[in-house]
């Protein structure tokens, strides 16, 4: 049921029933996906309507049994609507978006609709979550994801005179130890994906996003930490640049989702445009400009 806002005299105040003005519907984000891989698979989020008084959103992410906060969507900005998008949406599954409203003081006005969409990728994507730029689509080989292990730790405990022990334990944990063995095919790929575990001069979260489509079973947005990795060059000797991968992944919490790098900067849009005339003849509105992710990176071109 879509939620109703108050239709009232510029006077009225929202009180979450109607007050006898004219109703209207707070319609769900639109969402687009993008499986192209710019710089990798994403979906990109608008919500252009709000609730009267709407100062922020928090965007949630529903997919694979998780509700999840999407990554720099937190208290965002959306006075006269925002966008973003969603670097770290599953592959091959039904994915719902919805919004909940702050006014600003802070308090919730509810939540939005929710949309739905799929992201229809067949490959998989590796990439650094606080950076979706340094990233990788590797060929994936048959020993990936093999044994796939889950532990609920815990011991049996036999009090005195029990004819059965009691279970002392704790909550089931995620996927840990997973085996990988991927293959890049050029030596400018396999540069990415050493990148994308960490390289000089710069320090990572530890923590990678792992994406691969079913049937694998692995979570479909799979946040692992990979303590070592392998690298074994493949027929190098007669001038290939193919390089075999492996390592281990256990699942992690990712970094906090309220941390991100900007893709699309505002120097991006204004090196598109020889004049600020230019730029705002392009666009109807500053919501349409800041959804222009076509142009991510073009200052840096």
């Amino acid at each position: 049921m879509a939620d109703i806002v108050d239709g009232g005299g510029p006077d009225s105040v929202f009180p979450d029933t109607l007050d006898g003005g004219n109703p209207a519907t707070v319609y769900p984000p639109a969402l687009t996906p993008l499986p192209e891989g710019r710089p990798v698979p994403s979906v990109q989020i608008i919500v252009a309507d709000v609730k009267p008084g709407t100062a922020a959103v928090d965007v949630y992410r529903i997919a694979d049994g998780r509700t999840t906060l999407v990554r720099g969507g937190i208290r965002k900005s959306a006075i006269g609507g925002t966008t973003l998008v969603d670097w770290e949406a599953p592959f091959g599954v039904p994915i719902q978006y919805r919004a909940e409203q702050f006014d600003d003081t802070d308090t919730s006005l509810g939540f939005t609709e929710t949309s739905t969409t799929t992201l229809e990728v067949t490959d998989t994507w590796i990439h650094q979550p606080l950076n979706p730029s340094v990233a990788v689509s590797p060929l994936r080989l048959s020993k990936t994801a093999g044994d796939v292990a889950r532990s609920t730790p815990g011991e049996l405990v036999y009090v005195q005179g029990a004819e059965f022990a009691t279970r002392v334990g704790g909550q089931r944990r995620g996927v840990s130890a997973v085996p990988f063995e991927l293959l890049t095919r050029s030596l400018a790929d396999a540069d990415r994906l050493q990148a994308v575990f960490g390289q000089y001069g710069s320090r990572g979260a530890g923590v990678v996003c792992i994406r691969a489509p079913p049937p694998m079973r692995l979570p479909r947005t799979f946040y692992a930490s990979v303590d070592e990795v392998h690298e074994v060059p493949v027929n190098i000797q007669i001038g290939r640049e193919d390089i075999t991968f492996t390592f281990e992944a256990t699942e992690a919490r990712p970094p906090a989702p309220g941390l991100v790098t900007a893709v699309l900067r505002r120097k991006d849009i204004d090196a598109a445009y020889p004049t600020r005339a230019a730029r705002a003849a392009a666009y109807a509105t500053r919501l349409e400009r800041d959804s222009d992710y076509s142009l991510a990176g073009v200052a840096d071109a």
